[in-house]
């Protein structure tokens, strides 16, 4: 395989998983958003959870940009 053909195969797995992760983000904001908004303080450990997740989130999201760059880089001095 070319290596043309494979960086334009890992740049369409790494954008699918961006948009996956992004969806994933998009999904918790409005429920971590809430929180302080309803009747019932939240407990601390249900805080931290969402916290966590928010943070693995970012960061899968971080590390999918930075390889997409990466490889369009690539692409491009290849092209």
């Amino acid at each position: 395989m070319k290596i043309n053909e494979y960086l334009f195969m890992e740049y369409k797995v790494l954008t699918n998983k961006y948009i996956t992760a992004s969806q994933h983000l998009r999904e918790l904001l409005p429920r971590f958003t809430r929180l302080p908004q309803s009747e019932r303080v939240p407990n601390s450990r249900t805080c931290k959870e969402l916290l966590r997740e928010l943070d693995k989130i970012e960061e899968e999201i971080e590390i999918a940009l930075a390889r997409l760059r990466n490889i369009r880089h690539r692409l491009l001095e290849l092209i």
